[in-house]
């Protein structure tokens, strides 16, 4: 019997658990999850709303047999998009999923959807909660586990991270920490309630999808929501001292965040303003990162997958996605070990080496992403760095061959530099009569 324990019940946990389970070989499987939190119901804040992506997040879901669950709270609709600046330019309005080459429909799930539909596919005996992974130890001659509760669990097989961002397992595979990205923010909730007056003029500038507003190293972020909520985020980039400090004094003060942001965004138009004064249940946030193309030490009996090997910034939908993926190809690898009576060592390593090259190539393009949305002229690199990233999917090098002689890039930022003028210049006009009424 292969015993593992994987620490982590989130998405990419339980969508390994839900895999091995299912698997041809499970009767040879024994699996146990371990997770910090008390209960499913515990946690603050599951976060907003997930595009999952045909290759990784809805493979998952199809090789689960958990296509029709997912299409209950699937939202298609949720495609819509729109790029603004703070003047309330409007650069891109997506309404459904580009048709063209490379691009397939990526539906929305809010993550607290994808969450009950992943803890009823994997049996509730098998979670064990309010265990905090402590460290991985020496047990009987194994590796097992010690929570911070004093306990300890083992010997296993195999252990696996999926413990996100401060992973206690990644700390036996390398020294490498999460960095601060130069990210940080604050986050909350708006309904037709706390919106009030400004609840129709908020969701119409949210669509049924996602808003980003984006100029000189600030960014509003509103995300529509399953029950018809708006999830806000309000991010910069700042030091980190500044972002401390800010929740240090303010974190548990509601009026107080919210006139830091109203200072912070003064310059934007008052329809973005309006999101601010709308919002409640505002909590502060920094985004960490690991370097792009982290690997880590093979060791027998460890390994890792999801934000553990490889957190990014969210700026890419990459995140969850990627781990899903590595749930897929993690459980595949053992099926067929098992299957061939081959060695589990073996297929574990070669898993992980699959893996840390599809993963420079997801954090690298959610790197593009963060800098050009937080550049400081912003929003006019991220999109011709999106260029790049979007030829790329399209199986094309803009800076090889024929194409590296069309000045592409340069043409389309001043394409875009021209719009986000004459923006500017309208709104002032705007300001202009506003005041004299």
């Amino acid at each position: 019997m292969l015993t593992i324990a994987i620490c982590g019940a989130g998405p990419v946990g339980l969508t390994l658990a839900r895999l091995l389970l299912q698997s041809s070989t499970s009767a040879q499987i024994e699996v146990t999850l371990f997770e910090k939190d008390a209960s499913s119901a515990s946690r603050r804040s599951l976060g907003g709303t997930l595009d999952l992506h045909p290759p990784t997040g809805l493979a998952a879901m199809r090789k689960m047999n958990l296509w029709d669950a997912f299409k209950r709270y699937a939202r298609f609709e949720g495609e819509e998009l729109r790029v603004c600046d703070q003047n309330g330019t409007v650069y891109i309005h997506q309404i459904d999923a580009p048709q063209i080459e490379g691009f397939e429909a990526r539906p929305e799930i809010d993550r607290v959807r994808l969450m009950e539909i992943l803890l009823e596919a994997v049996p509730a005996e098998l979670i064990k909660w309010g265990k905090a992974v402590a460290e991985v130890c020496d047990l009987d001659g194994g590796r097992g586990l010690r929570f911070a509760d004093g306990t300890e669990e083992g010997p296993f097989d195999l252990i696996v991270g999926a413990d996100g961002a401060w992973s206690k397992v990644r700390s036996q595979l390398t020294d490498v920490k999460p960095a601060y990205s130069g990210i940080c923010g604050i986050s909350g909730t708006i309904t037709a309630e706390s919106a009030g007056e400004h609840w129709h003029q908020i969701e119409g500038m949210v669509g049924r999808g996602t808003t980003f507003a984006l100029s000189y190293r600030r960014g509003m972020t509103g995300q529509r929501l399953g029950d018809n909520t708006i999830k806000p985020a309000f991010y910069q980039r700042r030091e980190l001292d500044w972002f401390e400090t800010i929740k240090e004094k303010h974190g548990k003060d509601q009026d107080a965040l919210k006139k830091t942001l109203l200072e912070e965004y003064k310059e934007w138009v008052p329809e973005f303003q309006s999101w601010i004064t709308a919002a409640k249940d505002l909590w502060c946030m920094a985004l960490w990162e690991l370097p792009v193309g982290q690997r880590f030490e093979h060791k027998t009996g460890l390994t890792l997958i999801g934000d553990s090997a490889h957190l990014m910034t969210p700026f890419a939908g990459e995140g969850v996605n990627a781990g899903m993926r590595d749930a897929l190809d993690l459980s595949a690898a053992i099926e067929k070990a098992l299957e061939e009576k081959s060695d589990i060592d073996t297929a574990v390593k070669e898993f992980e080496e699959s893996m840390f090259v599809r993963m420079a190539e997801f954090m690298q393009k959610t790197l593009i992403n963060k800098n050009g949305m937080y550049a400081d002229d912003a929003p006019y690199t991220f999109f011709t760095g999106m260029l790049g990233v979007v030829a790329e999917e399209m199986h094309y090098d803009l800076e090889k061959g024929w194409l590296s002689w069309l000045p592409i890039k340069s043409t389309a930022y001043g394409v875009l530099w021209s719009m986000g003028t004459f923006g500017a210049v309208r709104r002032r006009v705007t300001d202009l009569m506003r005041s004299k009424k």
